[in-house]
Parts: structure tokens; sequence; C-alpha cells
């Protein structure tokens, strides 16, 4: 299964969105969304170009091919590029996978994170056999505390403000996904009703909006990069 996996990343499908790996035409739109300092806020810097965010999605495809990572893009129903995206980091020699999100404002509190995240921790349990999902978080962000707390997953340790070079950063809490405790998570019975099909279109005309282009770079500057991972920052 690794293999058709690292060849090919298969489309997932929620209540509210697809997620599939990001493509080229995800390229302007997430650098355009990303822009905003609500989502950078907690998050390592993004590329800073539209040719760094190619080449970012260009390294992404290496990750994948290598069985290391997947980046997956949010496109919520009704739109053809993503919003978001989630990223996982696989170690071959571990039977757990570390993930991160990030998600345009515009679909904050409608329910797209959530449905989507399920979608994937679907395919990471089930297909790829992960025991355990980790996500290292702002100790600041309540926000994505209560989200991975809405799938199951149990907040772990604080790590210390200093690495262990002695660099001052910010503090994160790990976070926990077992299968267990995301099988059995309490459902919202609101997620899917008609106010949030509502929140979804309405979040639909704004972000498409602030969408004037949707072309790819001519070029892709190489761009290693885990948008969750502020230890990039050292």
């Amino acid at each position: 299964m690794l293999a058709a996996w690292t060849d090919q990343v298969p489309h997932l499908r929620g209540e509210l969105t697809v997620i599939r790996e990001v493509a080229a035409t995800d390229c302007y739109p997430l650098f355009a969304l990303f822009s905003d300092p609500a989502v950078t806020a907690n998050m390592a810097p993004p590329p800073p170009t539209l040719a760094k965010f190619a080449g970012f999605i260009e390294w992404s495809y290496q990750q994948r091919e290598q069985g290391q990572g997947v980046c997956f893009g949010i496109v919520p129903h009704g739109m053809e590029v993503a919003v978001g995206i989630i990223q996982v980091r696989l170690d071959p020699a571990l039977s757990g996978a570390e993930w991160g999100f990030v998600l345009s404002t515009h679909f904050w509190s409608t329910g797209v994170f959530t449905d989507a995240a399920n979608a994937v921790a679907e395919f990471m349990f089930r297909t790829l056999l992960v025991e355990r999902l980790e996500a290292r978080i702002a100790l600041r962000n309540r926000r994505a505390h209560a989200a991975v707390e809405k799938l199951g997953a149990r907040y772990e340790t604080t790590l210390p403000s200093l690495s262990p070079q002695g660099i001052p950063r910010d503090p994160e809490s790990v976070w926990g996904l077992r299968e267990p405790d995301w099988r059995s998570r309490l459902r919202d019975p609101r997620a899917l009703g008609h106010d949030a099909v509502q929140r979804i279109r309405t979040a639909v005309e704004a972000a498409e909006s602030q969408l004037r282009r949707i072309d790819a770079p001519t070029i892709a500057e190489p761009y290693p990069l885990f948008l969750f991972d502020r230890r990039r920052r050292e």
C-alpha cells in the first residue's frame, strides 16, 4: 500500500470537502490566503514569494515519493482550489506521524477543518496503519487546541520554551491522537445542518472575492518547509 501511496495520493472525500494532494493551481490561492497575519501567527513563516511557494509544493511531491510525508490541499465544496492544507510528516522507522494544519480565516468555524481532518485521519489509520498522530501547537493557540480535542486528541505534554541548543522558542503543547479515541469522538449534530452549509457558502464567496488570479508561477525555487514546524525558526 505504501508503494501505491507514494506514486499517487488518492482523493479523500468528506461531507463538506475534497482533500487531495496540493497542486500547482493551488499556488497562488494558498500564497494569497496565507498572507493573512491571523493565519501566519502560529506557524513557520510561509514561502515569501510565488516562486518559492511553487518550490514548496514541488518539494512536498519529493517527500511523498520518498515516503516521508504528504501535503493535502483542503478544497471546500463549491471551490476548485485549496484554501488550506493538512501536512503530514512520516518516519518509516516509527509507527506514528506528525501532522499540522493551516486554513484560511474565511473557513474558520465552518466545520471545514474538522471534516477534512477526519478524512485524513481515516486515511492515516486505515490505509497507512499509523498508530498515533501527533500535533505540536503553540501554547497560545487556543483555537487549534479546541479543534484537535474535538477530533479526539489528548493533551500529552508542553515542550520547554528553550530548544536543546538553548534558543528561546514559543512553548508548544503536544496532542496525540490514537485511532480508538478518534473512533469514539463525539459528533457534532450541527456540523451538516443548514447553518453549516450557509456558513461555507458565505466563506467560499469571501475567499473567491479575494482571489483575483489562480495562475501558477513560471518558475519554482526550492523551498523545503513544514508549515506547522515552528522549530524551523531556530
